[in-house]
């Protein structure tokens, strides 16, 4: 999973912080570039002329503050009025973003709805928890839950799995052991992409498998592989490709009782949301310019974003 992390500006730390803040910069700045400066200044000959400059510009930065501080008031006053008027709805740190929580035990991303608002019947009933290993349920779970799947899979088979618990997998999302053995068995990696995988993520794998003189590796590929070089490859390297159709027959090929453990594991609590990469907690729907996407909750912190494809129904048409 990609991430994209930068420290905040001066100027969004101040626009997010209390606006009496900017005004006792704005304050501060004034006094000391009017008379802290150019007192300390005076007795230099030299310097006597910094020191009439410094009192020239010294409203410079305290206007600079000072609008800070007035913006910084207009945004906290728009949030308070935006939470009185739509309780749940959370104003992001940055203006570009709406963030809004939709409070709702119905996964809401796949409602159908006419123009009147009126609620499709039929797609309340397909909102049901799956009862049974099908593509499309599979096709429900988030990244984290898909991989998760993946390791609760293998070790429904007896392997012992460890996993990479968050931030980047360094290529791998499970390494596969045996009982009573050090040297692991095989690799695994699991993409819940919607596009088909290249030749390119499985030569990443086969990579991994050579620094880590691991004979045998595994890739499961929810939307399969793309191009006759994948195979050629995987072919060579010893590498399983499984798609999202190998996926659910190696999940019915287990005993009843064990695929009924997977589905419960699998669809358990909020197995939609996707998790955020670097901060292993439930990303939040936001609106930007470009539309709807995934951001991460502690934001700007974390500026983990991942691109959201359905449209979310507003949870008043519900």
């Amino acid at each position: 999973m990609g991430s994209r992390k930068s420290k905040p500006s001066v100027r969004d730390v101040l626009l997010d912080a209390p606006w009496w803040v900017s005004a006792l910069l704005a304050l501060a700045s004034y006094v000391a570039f009017y008379a802290v400066l150019p007192a300390a200044m005076a007795s230099n000959r030299v310097l006597r002329g910094v020191a009439g400059m410094s009192r020239f510009f010294a409203w410079a930065p305290a206007t600079m503050f000072a609008i800070l501080g007035l913006l910084a008031y207009l945004r906290a006053r728009k949030r308070k009025l935006a939470s009185d008027s739509a309780p749940g709805s959370v104003w992001p740190l940055r203006k570009e973003p709406t963030l809004r929580v939709v409070r709702t035990s119905v996964p809401v991303t796949r409602l159908n709805s006419d123009r009147a608002g009126r609620i499709d019947e039929a797609s309340l009933v397909s909102l049901a928890k799956p009862t049974e290993w099908t593509i499309d349920a599979i096709k429900q779970l988030e990244w984290k839950r898909f991989e998760m799947l993946c390791v609760w899979y293998y070790e429904a088979l007896g392997f012992t799995v460890k996993t990479v618990p968050y931030g980047a997998d360094g290529g791998i999302d499970a390494t596969l052991y045996r009982e009573g053995r050090e040297a692991p068995i095989a690799v695994v990696q699991c993409k819940a992409w919607r596009t088909p995988v290249k030749v390119e993520q499985v030569r990443a794998l086969g990579g991994v498998m050579h620094s880590k003189k691991v004979k045998r590796g595994v890739f499961w590929s929810l939307a399969g592989f793309i191009g006759q070089p994948v195979r050629d490859y995987a072919s060579q390297a010893d590498i399983l490709l499984v798609d999202g159709a190998g996926i659910v027959e190696r999940i019915r090929a287990l005993d009843a009782d064990k695929q009924a453990k997977l589905l419960a594991l699998a669809f358990e609590g909020d197995y939609e949301t996707p998790t955020c990469a670097a901060c292993r907690v439930k990303m939040v729907e936001r609106q930007g310019k470009g539309g709807l996407f995934w951001g991460c909750r502690n934001y700007p912190r974390c500026r983990v974003t991942m691109v959201r494809a359905a449209q979310v129904l507003d949870e008043r048409r519900i």
